[in-house]
């Protein structure tokens, strides 16, 4: 993607060395064997609420990794709403990583054998810091190598060549997850590129 190209010079008679490009190169990341995630929202009481803590902390839920993500609670009844029974009322969310999105309902039976009131969603897939890490200083290296074709390509084309003097990495927060889930298979790393064009 060409980002701009800056061929002018601060007067006519500024030699074609002070000449510069700025591009963005550009690497497309297939995220494969990913593991799917799934989010538990669960709303009601706390007799409830330590039977999914129960139930999440068992046997059952060992092949999975279960984190919790938020906790709340109010007063039932506290909204005007006079014909509740004034008991606190919890909410809890919940990330599990699965082995294939086939165990969603492997977890919705078990839920459904708890009596316990929960929704569950997709939410995305499951990285780890060390497979992005690897993941990231490889599509860098290829951004950068393609930013650089693409220069000396017009360079070329103007008989000219190029000195890089700039390299700028453009990701945004999907790239780098804090909780390591990402919510396509496909990403894109950027990295823009500037270089003197010099008369050859």
């Amino acid at each position: 993607m060409l980002l701009c190209i800056c061929l002018g010079s601060c007067n006519v008679t500024t030699p074609k060395e002070e000449n510069t490009i700025e591009l963005i190169g550009i690497h497309h990341i297939e995220l494969t064997d990913l593991k799917p995630c799934i989010n538990v929202s669960f709303n009601g009481t706390l007799a409830q609420k330590n039977t999914l803590s129960d139930l999440l902390e068992s046997d059952d839920m060992k092949e999975f990794r279960v984190d919790k993500t938020n906790e709340n609670f109010y007063k039932d009844g506290m909204y005007d709403n006079k014909d509740q029974t004034g008991s606190f009322i919890y909410g809890v969310n919940y990330t599990i990583v699965l082995n294939s999105l086939s165990e969603k309902d492997r977890i919705s039976e078990l839920l459904k054998e708890k009596d316990i009131p929960a929704n569950i969603n997709s939410n995305g897939y499951f990285v780890s810091p060390e497979t992005n890490s690897t993941l990231q200083d490889k599509a860098f290296q290829k951004a950068l190598a393609n930013a650089k074709t693409r220069i000396t390509a017009y360079a070329d084309s103007l008989d000219m060549h190029a000195e890089i003097i700039g390299v700028e990495e453009l990701d945004d927060y999907q790239l780098y997850p804090v909780d390591g889930i990402v919510y396509n298979d496909k990403l894109i790393k950027k990295i823009k590129v500037k270089a003197h064009l010099v008369e050859d």
